[in-house]
């Protein structure tokens, strides 16, 4: 993509470490929904393939699990533990793939809708200040959280390998979901997202999921709002610092 990226970071009020502001909401707006998406995905290769061994195969563009189950898959990058860099796909493939240069052409325009500089990087680049301590630990996720979101993928799958993780982006229907009462699986799955992932603005991951399922909250001071048919199914309070402090509302039986 010709140039290397040029990051702005800045100290972040949470006091946890410089990172590129753009990209962290972004990953916040995004971050439950595909949380949601991964536990989809795992319950359909726990009924179609469990217990099956995954095999990548970059030429083809193919995640397979065992021969029941394949995706298409595109490689969208690699996170190396040994020195934390992150290398995009479309810069470290010798081979001449199709699917390479669609996500080039699908990063080079997210950076330029989004102003994230780190979709331009040319080659292998460190991730601590792109995304500090926390997130860049898990860098694999956010990027496979962001580009899968803002790129119409069905979600992403995280490969892992002798030094580190590569993320490929899912396109399959079997992932799509109609979901019959949003706002209760929202509030049946939100907690579970905060635990499994480092949310910085509890409040933004919030907001952006119910925006995934459509829903126009309601903002009472600190607190967010969400009725379904007409009556209140949520109701989240936060702190100054946009963390959780109380959660209440309608959740899912799982039964």
């Amino acid at each position: 993509m010709g140039c290397r990226a040029v990051y702005t970071p800045f100290e972040l009020r949470y006091g946890v470490a410089l990172m590129d502001a753009r990209l962290v909401a972004l990953y916040h707006r995004h971050v439950a929904a595909a949380y949601d998406q991964q536990l989809r995905l795992g319950d359909f290769l726990d009924r179609e393939a469990a217990g099956a061994a995954l095999h990548y195969q970059v030429s083809t563009a193919t995640l397979s699990f065992g021969p029941a189950v394949k995706f298409r898959a595109l490689d969208l990058g690699s996170h190396s533990t040994i020195d934390n860099s992150w290398l995009w796909g479309w810069c470290g493939t010798q081979l001449n793939l199709a699917h390479s240069a669609e996500l080039r052409r699908g990063a080079r325009d997210l950076a330029a809708r989004t102003g994230v500089a780190a979709f331009t990087a040319a080659q292998a680049f460190d991730v601590g200040p792109v995304l500090g301590d926390d997130l860049g630990r898990i860098v694999a996720h956010v990027f496979g959280i962001v580009a899968s979101a803002e790129l119409g993928f069905q979600g992403y799958y995280t490969v892992p390998y002798r030094s580190g993780r590569s993320t490929v982006l899912l396109r399959d229907d079997r992932l799509k979901a109609a979901e019959p009462d949003p706002v209760a699986r929202v509030a049946t799955i939100f907690p579970q997202v905060l635990t499994g992932f480092p949310i910085l603005d509890h409040r933004a991951a919030l907001l952006g999921y119910l925006a995934h399922y459509g829903v126009a909250p309601t903002v009472e001071g600190r607190a967010v709002v969400a009725a379904e048919r007409g009556t209140e199914a949520l109701r989240a309070e936060f702190d100054d610092l946009n963390r959780l402090t109380n959660l209440t509302g309608t959740v899912q039986g799982t039964g």
